[in-house]
């Protein structure tokens, strides 16, 4: 394979000397391995007050380690989620276009909103849900997931006074914390060869700190702790377990028994659940998520595997302290009881029906789906009545493209369908994209705009919808007198934000515009398990007569 290293191309070049006395540690690393690889991998930056370091949502591939100063660490993108209110007219149908508009929970409030009072990010703070900043200093690492697997920036930092930064590749991190393995798959497909380094102390030092400043406010974060007195919970910081996984190391599996609880502390989790066929991926965790909890309350095997998708770390806390707490603490029982029954009822749920074939299901990708829109092509004039509708039902933008699969004479036209395996979850930056657990995709307030769940949805469901906001901008004014304090000038401004949507076959009505706009009764909104595995089994028996869909579920008629 091809040795390759890249190579920053701004900021001040640091020779090996300059390197090692801003990261100590690296004097741990062989001489000659530092020479080969660290040329041009990190580079001095020197920012003023009020500059910024990077910004939410753009592009990265570098960590960046704080020398001297401090930064403020926040969200931009307004804390809100994209809603549609419907007009209603006359038989409560809507007639007129419905708004789309930047709600939050305060004024609308969501059943299914995630009840969490904190976002996390790609550093060791976690941002308050309500007023989203918080600070780093000196000796503090932020971008680390970043770095390693490309995703956008999960917040923006602006430096609070003169700092001094190391911006950092990811061989350089290597070099510091030791290398996070990719999967065997990745390895052999990759064209560039990189060393192996066992790490240095600046791995445990992180740790440490984050065990002393930041585990704590990291449980708290969860509403599962929230109830937890500050007694056990400093018992409980020395008893847990700090624990990092590589891309695809299996952390629990389904069938195995319960002996640990877990919290994410950074990367992205999948879980799983055998089913014919394949797997079914419930959902992706990231930090501040938990699982492993069902296992313990019910004193059953796993229910799920659980995977790292990338390099995961995680806050492990060994079943005889989990119980423990459980025993001093009822109300935390009282918290995971519900969410376990729920997680317990959608597994039983997961049965497949009768005339089903994987086969076909797999081959054209309709397993995956949950909720379907089809168009009957023996109907269907091509009049694009369905996407006009849907276009001015969405402010313009329209969420549905006539276009997609080929099942017999359906159409699978683009429309979320709950995946079976939902990649566009696997590069949140901030966690903001989640699935309920009847796995419909949830798109929650703390979204910042990136656009990456647009770019891996392999269906082009997710749509980024523009939005007006108005922002206040402070600017410094040097003043005229000589010594006084700069004034600072507030302006508002005209910006545009982006929040990600995806067609929820507009479950807020009892009829999706694009199905009620269809004069042919083309369009129809289905279960496809259900609707599939009837079809195929009527095929099955009646050897193709006369039997038709139309026969056994309702259609919407609109004339």
């Amino acid at each position: 394979m091809e040795q390759t290293v890249g190579k920053l191309t701004t900021g001040e070049p640091l020779s090996v000397d300059q390197l090692i006395e801003y990261l100590p540690a690296l004097k741990e690393v062989a001489r000659a391995q530092i020479e080969n690889w660290a040329k041009g991998a990190a580079v001095l930056h020197r920012y003023k007050k009020g500059e910024f370091v990077c910004e939410e949502g753009e592009f990265g591939s570098t960590a960046y380690y704080i020398v001297s100063g401090t930064v403020d660490i926040f969200i931009h993108n307004p804390l809100a989620h994209l809603r549609t209110r419907p007009a209603f007219g006359f038989f409560g149908r809507s007639f007129s276009r419905m708004k789309s508009f930047l709600a939050d929970d305060a004024e609308d409030r969501r059943a299914e909103a995630h009840q969490r009072q904190f976002i996390g990010i790609d550093a060791n703070v976690d941002l308050p849900i309500n007023r989203p900043l918080a600070q780093l200093g000196p000796g503090e690492l932020f971008g680390e997931m970043t770095c390693r697997t490309y995703q956008p920036r999960s917040a923006t930092v602006q430096a609070r006074e003169p700092c001094v930064m190391v911006e950092m590749l990811r061989v350089i991190l290597d070099m510091l914390v030791g290398n996070r393995q990719p999967s065997e798959a990745t390895k052999a497909t990759s064209k560039v060869k990189m060393p192996t380094f066992k790490g240095t102390s600046f791995k445990a030092e992180l740790d440490k700190k984050y065990r002393e400043r930041s585990l704590s406010s990291h449980l708290r974060s969860v509403p599962l702790f929230a109830t937890l007195s500050e007694e056990f919970l400093n018992y409980l910081k020395e008893k847990v377990e700090l624990v990092s996984y590589n891309q695809n190391q299996v952390i629990c599996k389904e069938g195995e028994e319960a002996d640990a609880f877990y919290l994410v502390r950074s990367g992205m989790v999948r879980v799983s659940q055998a089913m014919p066929g394949g797997e079914m991926v419930r959902t992706y965790l990231s930090r501040g998520d938990y699982f492993g909890e069902i296992g313990l309350l019910r004193s059953i095997k796993r229910t799920a595997t659980c995977a790292a998708l990338d390099a995961v770390d995680v806050v492990k806390i060994p079943a005889s302290e989990f119980n423990l707490m459980l025993e001093k603490f009822p109300d935390v029982r009282a918290q995971l009881e519900p969410v376990a029954e729920a997680r317990l009822t959608a597994i039983k749920e997961r049965t497949l029906p009768a005339g089903l074939r994987l086969d076909d299901f797999l081959s054209l990708g309709l397993f995956e789906a949950q909720n379907l829109l089809l168009i009957d092509l023996d109907n269907c004039t091509r009049c694009d009545a369905c996407v006009r509708a849907c276009a001015q039902a969405h402010d313009g933008v329209s969420r549905l493209l006539r276009d997609g699969l080929r099942y017999d004479h359906f159409l699978v036209a683009t429309a979320c369908r709950s995946c079976r395996d939902p990649l566009c979850m696997t590069q949140c930056p901030v966690g903001s994209i989640r699935r309920k657990e009847n796995l419909e995709i949830i798109i929650e307030d703390w979204c910042i705009g990136c656009g990456k769940c647009a770019e891996l949805c392999p269906y082009g469901n997710i749509n980024m919808h523009p939005l007006e906001v108005i922002k206040e901008v402070k600017t410094e004014i040097k003043s005229e007198k000589e010594g006084a304090p700069p004034k600072v000038k507030i302006e508002k401004k005209k910006t545009t934000a982006y929040k990600a949507n995806t067609c929820d076959l507009c479950t807020q009505l009892s009829t999706p515009s694009c199905v009620y706009a269809c004069p042919h009764d083309a369009a129809k909104r289905v279960e496809p398990r259900r609707f599939f595995g009837d079809a195929l089994l009527a095929q099955d028996e009646l050897i193709q007569s006369a039997w038709s869909p139309a026969q056994h579920y309702e259609t919407h008629h609109t004339h």
